[in-house]
């Protein structure tokens, strides 16, 4: 079986390559993040009505995202044709205010989780580049809690406008700063919308990142402004065609996962069937990655020889584990902050 190790015993091996967070990341700071979809935590909710449940039935998926992005395309060639607004319309509001609802009920208030951004940005910055698979605003929050210590160092690559820079290598170039880390949504987040004008990107937010961003994202959404743009349900193949449907995903896909580097630390992330359009990529022919670190919680040797055998298959060379709630990483603080 794989030895677990302490993170202070490998980080250094790891140092200054790519750091991928999975749900487990989330979690690991609010349980409400643990629901295995968003559809699940609305129907406990309530937000679920018989005549949004027959939505997600008709498009055979329990993804707000797709459900979201074809029934306002629908509406756009409605208006198009001059259709007068009817059923279709309702759909699409009755998923939205389900949506809006959901995310008010399981996302964590910044306040709540103010304590954890220290640790979070501390780990965080001892990579190039980081990817966040969740669609909550936590890795947000973090990045700018630490500008009156960092500055500049966390940048997400998107430009003025909300775009997605064409030339965002260059960005590795510190700004300002003693170094940077580049931070990309592989299956978007709660910052990233499609909006009315046909275009999408990064959402034009409050300057400080604090409480009222949450607030502000889901007036967006409620005044129809923009259309949420993150992909949390389906198979491997469904999420492929979300991300080959959106300007922004397809380009992380494309061009920054396949350019991660030699080493990968996995925090949070089971790596589980239905991503494995991600692990995929990550190996796609011409990459570079070599060894991997993967975290483990409650010292589970038998996931970590699940995880060890997927990534070995993919041609991975060295796969390290390390628990999960050692210090130093990820919001566990170091054991000389604890002091």
């Amino acid at each position: 079986m794989p030895d677990i190790y302490q993170w202070s015993e490998i980080k250094d091996q790891f140092s200054g390559g790519a750091l991928l967070l999975g749900n487990g990341a989330s979690m690991a700071i609010h349980p409400g993040f643990g629901y295995a979809s968003l559809r699940t935590a609305a129907e406990d909710n309530g937000h679920i009505t018989p005549e949004v449940a027959a939505i997600f039935q008709a498009f055979a998926t329990n993804d707000f995202e797709l459900v979201l992005r074809r029934l306002w395309e629908a509406t756009l060639v409605n208006k198009a044709l001059r259709i007068e607004p009817g059923l279709v319309e309702q759909a699409y509001q009755q998923v939205r205010q389900a949506l809006i609802a959901t995310v008010r009920d399981v996302h964590i208030s910044h306040e709540d989780a103010r304590q954890h951004f220290e640790p979070m940005f501390q780990f965080m910055k001892g990579f190039d580049t980081v990817f966040s698979l969740n669609y909550d605003l936590l890795v947000y929050w973090a990045m700018m809690a630490s500008r009156a210590e960092l500055g500049g160092w966390f940048k997400d690559c998107f430009q003025q406008g909300g775009m997605l820079r064409e030339d965002w290598e260059t960005l590795r170039t510190p700004y300002r700063a003693n170094g940077s880390t580049l931070v990309f949504y592989p299956h978007g987040s709660l910052l990233t919308a499609r909006r009315d004008n046909y275009t999408e990107g990064k959402l034009t937010l409050p300057p400080d990142g604090g409480g009222r961003l949450l607030t502000r994202i889901l007036e967006l959404w409620e005044e129809g402004a923009a259309v949420p743009l993150f992909v949390t349900e389906g198979t491997s193949d469904h999420k492929k065609k979300s991300i080959a449907s959106s300007n922004y995903l397809s380009r992380v896909f494309r061009e920054a996962l396949p350019s991660l580097g030699e080493s990968l630390v996995i925090y949070g992330w089971a790596i589980a069937q239905q991503d494995e359009h991600i692990l995929a990529q990550l190996r796609r022919p011409g990459t570079s990655l070599r060894q991997v670190a993967v975290s483990v919680y409650g010292g589970c040797q038998t996931s970590a020889q699940q995880m060890q055998d997927a990534l070995m298959a993919a041609g991975v060379e060295e796969v390290r584990f390390f628990d999960a709630e050692s210090p130093g990483c990820w919001i566990h603080p170091r054991e000389a902050d604890q002091a």
